[in-house]
């Protein structure tokens, strides 16, 4: 019976440290990501009706819903077109759903609030799917266009599309893709089934990319050696490159090919449908940003300026585009001029468009859509009031962790004052700001680091900070180590083992308070903890 007590009091104490350690990675990347996808049978996936997550990182905060239509927009009981009303559909990946911020600032609804203040009878639909590549925004185009029943169609490839329209599959999910001739691939697409157990939890998640990094993190499928070069590369990055390898272009893939069959199926539904269709490339940053540019081309393709560029892409679905006979527009210089002005149109870990950047894209989509050179927008849908910019979000805005440290600096100092009543309040408030600050800049620097660094590389890093934190902590808790141990033996020894999880939990807040109260240097990292 003393053996039982034992096994279960120390399983149980294990379970604890796991607990809390899992709810400490949830914090860093590799929480389980968040996903308002489903499987579907034509699409491989699209998202599901009446989703509501919310996508935070340091960099950004936005909360996605999703209505009846399957489509982060307004809510859509039907998806009629209301009588009198001119109607743009958007397809295109994360960049148009824009699952890195609000609605209310993502170019599709700026341009649409755009247009209402001017008096203009456009609903914008905002069709646009986290993952998609090419071909499948051309088979939602198939499936759902018709119910939507769009006058334009606006499509927004990224680079990574041409990669993926030669792939069966992205990640988990299967895909439809099309042959050179836009004839749709016959394939029955096969549920996946639920994620992998190890994916719902933190602490599985980061040791598969420690594990991932200590074989060196770069081989399988996904990744190839380019032509004078011994650094491996992700497939997808393929298309930058001056001297293209023949995967692009031969085989049962040849991408490239796939992706002109895609634009083909596309313009064939857009003509079924009686909508213009207008290609819009979106540019990656390092097409705009020279200075990005260079940390790119070293960090993810070791290669020297001249073996790659990042315009590729964009010239490439413009020249496809052209040879179809389809409209286009390139964003790319009015990007270009921008940021040289020295504004930034991306994030700087995230690859996607910030706040301003969409208000970039949406300002250079509504001036060139009614633009006479290009004669997208019917001429009697001119502004009935001028409105020179898209509007910004009304009321004031604070990011989630301004608002969690301004609650925890209220808290903290009362809390403070009510304990040292001697100390006034206006010496006692200056003290719980810095250190809450100290604490905050830990958190959001580390948290930064983890964002920034390679997978295979953020796990053990990660593993190595911990490590050391636990070994500064051993040795300074010195010899009440051994007190703590024989308090913890006492109760196991007589049976006590429903006491240990509330032993363990006050031990450990203690010791790590009795640490941080005797080391200045690493109590910002233990209240970070808290």
């Amino acid at each position: 019976m003393r053996l039982i007590n034992i096994l279960l009091a120390l399983f149980i104490s294990v379970l604890i440290g796991l607990v809390v350690f899992e709810g400490g990675l949830r914090l860093t990347r590799f929480a389980p990501e968040k996903s308002a996808n489903q499987f579907d049978p034509e699409l491989g996936w699209s998202k599901a009706p009446g989703a509501k997550i919310l996508r935070s990182t340091s960099e950004f905060e936005a909360p996605i819903q999703i209505n009846e239509q399957g489509l982060r927009d307004d809510p859509m009981p039907l998806p009629k077109k209301p009588a009198g009303v001119y109607r743009v559909l958007c397809l295109g990946d994360s960049f148009t759903m824009g699952y890195t911020v609000p609605r209310e600032q993502l170019f599709v609804d700026l341009l649409e609030d755009w247009w209402a203040l001017e008096g203009r009878k456009i609903e914008v639909i905002n069709a646009g799917t986290e993952g998609y590549s090419t071909d499948q925004e051309a088979r939602w185009l198939e499936v759902h266009g018709a119910a939507f029943e769009p006058d334009l169609v606006l499509v927004f490839p990224y680079e990574n599309d041409i990669y993926w329209n030669g792939q069966k599959s992205y990640l988990r999910y299967p895909k439809p893709r099309y042959d050179a001739n836009g004839k749709l691939e016959t394939r029955k697409l096969v549920d996946p089934g639920p994620h992998r157990w190890t994916e719902n939890f933190a602490t599985m998640r980061a040791l598969e990319a420690a594990v991932a990094g200590l074989r060196g993190g770069k081989d399988g499928p996904m990744w190839f050696v380019p032509e004078g070069s011994e650094t491996p590369m992700l497939r997808e990055f393929a298309p930058l490159l001056t001297a293209e390898p023949d995967f692009l272009h031969q085989g049962q893939e040849n991408p490239k090919a796939r992706t002109r069959g895609a634009l083909i199926a596309m313009q064939r539904a857009s003509q079924t449908l009686g909508a213009e269709l207008v290609v819009v490339p979106i540019p990656s940053r390092s097409a705009v940003s020279p200075k990005y540019a260079e940390s790119f081309g070293k960090r993810f393709l070791g290669l020297p300026k001249d073996a790659w560029s990042a315009e590729r892409p964009v010239d490439f679905f413009l020249q496809l585009a052209g040879e179809l006979g389809i409209k286009s527009l390139d964003v790319s210089s009015t990007f270009q001029a921008i940021e040289e002005a020295g504004q930034q149109l991306y994030y700087k870990l995230d690859w996607h468009l910030n706040e301003e950047g969409n208000r970039a894209l949406a300002s250079y989509l509504h001036r060139e859509l009614e633009s006479p050179k290009n004669a997208i927008l019917p001429t009697e849908l001119a502004a009935k009031t001028e409105v020179e910019a898209p509007p910004r979000p009304s009321g004031p805005w604070f990011p989630t962790w301004l608002r969690n440290y301004l609650v925890l600096w209220v808290v903290l100092s009362l809390s403070y004052k009510l304990t040292y009543r001697a100390e006034p309040i206006s010496a006692s408030a200056p003290k719980v700001a810095g250190m809450l600050a100290l604490v905050f800049a830990v958190f959001f620097g580390g948290r930064m680091l983890a964002y920034n660094l390679p997978p295979e590389y953020a796990g053990i890093a990660l593993t190595a900070v911990v490590i050391g934190i636990l070994i500064f902590l051993i040795y300074k808790l010195g010899r009440r180590l051994g007190t703590i141990f024989e308090l913890i033996s006492a109760f196991i020894v007589r049976g006590h083992w429903y006491l240990l999880p509330l032993l363990v939990v006050l031990l450990s807040i203690g010791s790590l308070l009795v640490v941080a109260a005797s080391s200045p240097f690493i109590a910002p990292f233990i209240y970070t903890l808290f």
